[in-house]
């Protein structure tokens, strides 16, 4: 097993975009980034989240990886695949993402 790394600098615009949102632009990176296949090997992955990015909306976080949540089966199986390296504020942000892709809608009503 190896460790992968995912710089989401590009996806930041390389400092252009200091603010990671929605959900459409979540899915288009999901695939620009191949995260399918990732998914499927057994490799660590570092996600590294550039100082100047603010934050990474929940419904960003969704489109890029709900699908890997799933796939993994639940939160614990993701952060032991997915290693993210952000500052503080992104980090929470994150953990914002995480609980919404795994609650159920019967959970929020």
């Amino acid at each position: 097993m190896t460790t992968v790394q995912l710089d989401l600098d590009k996806l930041a615009g390389s400092g252009k975009v200091k603010n990671l949102s929605g959900k459409e632009r979540g899915i288009a990176a999901r695939a620009e980034l191949h995260l399918d296949e990732l998914d499927r090997d057994d490799n660590t992955v570092e996600v590294l989240v550039p100082d100047y990015v603010d934050a990474i909306s929940p419904s960003y976080f969704q489109g890029l990886f709900s699908g890997s949540i799933q796939r993994l089966e639940g939160k614990k199986a993701f952060l032991e695949k997915y290693k993210f390296i952000a500052n503080s504020r992104v980090l929470r942000w994150i953990d914002i993402g995480i609980r919404n892709a795994t609650s159920s809608r019967e959970d929020l009503i």
